[in-house]
């Protein structure tokens, strides 16, 4: 499986964002990069129908192996490096630190196939949480239940 890994984290390496992903025939005025920024907001807000992941960074879910066929080592390889991957999308992470890499990873699948927007004048976090412990996808690793205002 290690040498499937080796491949796969190949791919994930080749999935990062091309240097000229954003280029444009001209450069910017600081006005023209404020409007885009701008505008890069108000479609966030309105949460217009947006693409797959997959879509940006050419990776299908498919090609990941179920979790439970993966060891530790192997899962901590993968996460690490797609995380690394996202990043260079203008796309973030935050796991809460005890959060086993089984479940890292199934969050990540899960974003890969998931929508997303690419922000050029910004970043997306990933928190998988909703500011409720109810119905969390962190389960019992939400960081609500580690706060002084949950009451159970």
């Amino acid at each position: 499986m290690q040498a499937y890994i080796n491949h796969l984290l190949e791919d994930i390496a080749a999935a990062h964002r091309p240097d000229d992903f954003f280029s444009k025939s001209r450069k910017n005025t600081e006005e023209e990069d404020l409007e885009e920024s701008l505008r890069e907001s108000e479609m966030f807000v309105s949460q217009e129908k947006r693409a797959g992941f997959e879509g940006y960074c050419g990776l299908k879910r498919e090609s990941f192996p179920p979790k439970d066929q993966l060891s530790e080592e192997q899962l901590t390889q993968v996460t690490t490096a797609f995380v690394a991957m996202m990043n260079t999308w203008n796309l973030q992470v935050a796991f809460p630190d005890d959060l086993p890499q089984q479940r890292r990873y199934e969050l990540l699948m899960d974003i890969l196939v998931g929508p997303v927007m690419i922000f050029k004048h910004g970043f997306y976090c990933f928190d998988f949480c909703t500011g409720n412990s109810d119905g969390c996808e962190l389960g019992e690793y939400c960081p609500c239940l580690k706060s002084e205002y949950h009451n159970p």
